[in-house]
């Protein structure tokens, strides 16, 4: 059985349970437009899988802005300020760190937030992407007060209870090998995982309302990574729905 059976079969159960598979789409990194953008937002309008772009602040480009005018189901999340690495050797990568002081984070973050509520307006949804997926407890504890709502990191999240404040919800989905070939991790890596949380949440061993998340990094995509996105979103099952972002992250 290929790793595509496995996910139409595990749907096939959602669907005996008269259950809705969720699941929604997020990725990072976004700056300015590209090839890669170009493909990803293809996808999006092609396929009606909506799209939650994390957009650095600090490089971001005109052209981008320009661009998701044109777009339907787009919308953007802050991904930190300028995505840079602040921890000292021997530390895991981290931009919203527990080494600097808390007010220089903060300051950085209230003015990354400035930049896309000014640029993109209600396309913004007020959700913090941590780079790396990472941020420091004060980091997070000071989130609600600069007027952020929501959260996205990695991996299931403890509880549908708001964190610090804020909605969680996170992607359990990876399509890149970061520690291997910086490429497409392959198709059965990528989709066991995806298994794996639908079964989980099915199952309740992990919060079954918070919908399945894939998350991709469009500069980084090869020929795998886009082949493999236009199978998955291409793909139709009547117990899968793929969620508006402000599904997502309900806001107003």
């Amino acid at each position: 059985m290929s790793s595509w059976d496995h996910l139409r079969t595990e749907l096939d159960l959602w669907q005996s349970e008269g259950r809705i598979a969720t699941a929604w789409w997020r990725d990072d990194d976004a700056v300015t437009v590209t090839p890669e953008l170009e493909a990803i937002l293809a996808f999006e309008q092609h396929y009606h899988v909506p799209l939650a772009l994390a957009v650095v602040p600090a490089d971001l480009q005109n052209d981008l802005v320009e661009r998701l005018v044109e777009t339907v189901d787009t919308r953007v999340l802050q991904h930190g300020w300028s995505h840079k690495n602040h921890m000292p050797v021997g530390r895991k990568k981290q931009e919203l760190d527990d080494v600097r002081d808390i007010g220089d984070v903060v300051s950085d973050l209230r003015h990354g937030f400035s930049v896309l509520k000014s640029r993109f307006g209600s396309r913004f949804l007020p959700v913090i992407v941590p780079p790396w997926n990472r941020v420091a407890e004060d980091v997070v504890a000071s989130l609600q007060s600069l007027g952020f709502f929501g959260i996205s990191t990695f991996n299931p999240r403890a509880s549908a209870e708001p964190y610090q404040g804020l909605l969680q919800v996170n992607t359990h989905v990876d399509v890149i090998d970061w520690r291997g070939t910086r490429g497409f991790a392959g198709e059965d890596v990528v989709l066991g995982a995806m298994v794996a949380h639908l079964v989980a949440r099915r199952t309740g061993q992990v919060d079954d309302l918070e919908p399945t998340g894939i998350l991709t990094h469009h500069m980084v995509h090869d020929k795998g990574t886009t082949k493999f996105l236009d199978n998955l979103f291409s793909m139709e099952h009547s117990a899968l729905n793929w969620l508006k972002i402000p599904g997502v992250f309900p806001w107003q």
